[in-house]
């Protein structure tokens, strides 16, 4: 059996690393864009940053059993999934085993994506879950409030059915003719119309209750060059649903965009 890292950056994916659970029982996942052909029976370990001074946690393990293509659904292209797996509640603070800063330095600080474990390092963390060591793990710094990212695939999929259905239902009882063109990959998800007004309305679902979502280059360029779309964040679209709304002029002056990544391709000539 192989065993891989996957980094979980706090801030970058829109939930806290001290958050993630196995989404009681629905089992675990990741996201990536890396080679997958033989994941199949590995084994992924995630490791969650938060904070600044950086603190590093141990969120779960898994063995992987399942790899599904994201369809265009994601900024990544495939989802690895699996049933059996141990979560740590709460997460386990690596940050002060002196063996971690060889382990990040070996990961280059998680800038590389999913990546294989050495030796050495599976062994120090099987440690932690057979109980050999009892680390601190007392979290003293309270969980961030966060936005939406990438997190279970199960639950992105719930998150989003749960705040566009919510969308639909405001336009409707707001006398607005809704059609739904998410399978078109146009750069926007419904096209409401209402008398000579059209908008084109992207809707972002986020499990937690700040307003800050992963976003595409085509919803991006949808924001820069029609001035009908219109952007629909639903905060808490699981519990308690709350609507932000913004036109493509507020969208492009109130919002920050961020790379997660780049795509590198080769220069010709």
């Amino acid at each position: 059996m192989d065993d891989y890292v996957q980094y979980h950056n706090s801030e970058a994916m829109g939930v806290s690393c001290l958050e993630l659970t196995d989404d009681e029982g629905s089992g675990f996942g990741i996201a990536t864009s890396k080679s997958v052909s033989k994941l199949i029976g590995s084994r992924i370990w995630l490791v969650g940053g938060i904070g600044k001074p950086r603190k590093y946690y141990l969120c779960y393990y898994f063995l992987v059993d399942e790899i599904e293509p994201s369809n265009g659904d994601s900024y990544f292209k495939y989802y690895i999934n699996g049933q059996q797996g141990k979560v740590f509640s709460p997460a386990v603070l690596l940050s002060d085993f002196q063996w971690f800063k060889d382990f990040l330095k070996s990961q280059q600080n998680f800038s590389m994506g999913l990546r294989k474990i050495e030796k050495i390092f599976v062994d120090e963390l099987e440690k932690l879950t057979s109980g050999e060591i009892i680390p601190d793990v007392s979290v003293d710094e309270q969980v961030q409030k966060v936005g939406g990212g990438f997190g279970n695939p199960e639950t992105n999929r719930k998150v989003e059915q749960a705040a566009v259905s919510f969308i639909k239902n405001h336009y409707e009882q707001n006398q607005w003719s809704v059609e739904s063109v998410e399978s078109e990959k146009c750069g926007y998800d419904l096209l409401c119309i209402k008398n000579s007004i059209r908008e084109h309305v992207e809707v972002k679902g986020i499990q937690g209750d700040l307003v800050s979502f992963v976003i595409t280059n085509g919803e991006v360029k949808q924001s820069q060059s029609n001035e009908n779309f219109v952007l629909c964040a639903v905060t808490s679209a699981l519990s308690n649903p709350t609507l932000h709304r913004f036109s493509a002029s507020e969208f492009r002056a109130k919002f920050a965009l961020e790379p997660i990544s780049y795509r590198a391709s080769l220069k010709q000539g």
